[in-house]
C-alpha cells in the first residue's frame, strides 16, 4: 500500500484542481495516509458501506436530515474504520478518503468523497457515496471546490 505525507497529499490534490480559495477550508489533519485502490473504492468498501447504511437504514436522502453532507461524512469515517481494522495495514496512517464539498455546474452546494489512489494528479477520483460509484467533477466545479478535509 503506498503512503503520502499531508503534505504530498495537498499538492496532489491542489494540482488536480482540487484547492478551496480560503486555504483554511482545507484540513489535513494526520501526518501520513494510505492511498486505497480504485477496485477498493468500487467494490470492497462500497458492498461494506451498503451494507453498513442499510443495517441502519440510512440508504435514503432526506432533506437537511440524511443529505449529501451526512452521506459524505458517514463514508469518509467508515473507510477510516475499515482501514483501521484492516490487519497489516501500514502502522500510524490514516486512509486518503476525504470530504469535498463543491458547487455543482447546476448551481447547487454538494458534498461527496475525494480519495487519492496513486501519488499523481490522475489517482484522485471523487466518490458519490450516495450512490457508491466513481464520479467525475467538471473542470469548473473543481474550480469550486469550498473545503476539502481528510
Amino acid at each position: 500500500m503506498k503512503i503520502l505525507t499531508a503534505a504530498e497529499l495537498e499538492l496532489t490534490c491542489a494540482v488536480a484542481g482540487y484547492a478551496p480559495m480560503d486555504v483554511n477550508k482545507f484540513s489535513v489533519v494526520d501526518r501520513r495516509y494510505a492511498l486505497p485502490t480504485r477496485n477498493f473504492l468500487e467494490s470492497a468498501f462500497s458492498a461494506a458501506l451498503w451494507s453498513f447504511q442499510s443495517f441502519f437504514d440510512v440508504l435514503r436522502w432526506s432533506e437537511e436530515a440524511n443529505d449529501c453532507d451526512d452521506f459524505a461524512r458517514l463514508a469518509a469515517a467508515f473507510g477510516q474504520i475499515l482501514h483501521y481494522l484492516t490487519p497489516g495495514r501500514p502502522p500510524a496512517t490514516a486512509l486518503a478518503v476525504g470530504e469535498l464539498w463543491y458547487v455543482k455546474d447546476s448551481g447547487e452546494n454538494h458534498a461527496i468523497n475525494i480519495a487519492l489512489c496513486g501519488p499523481t494528479p490522475d489517482d484522485v477520483v471523487c466518490y458519490e457515496p450516495q450512490t457508491r460509484r466513481i464520479v467525475t467533477l467538471s473542470e469548473q466545479e473543481k474550480s469550486r471546490t469550498h473545503t476539502l478535509r481528510f
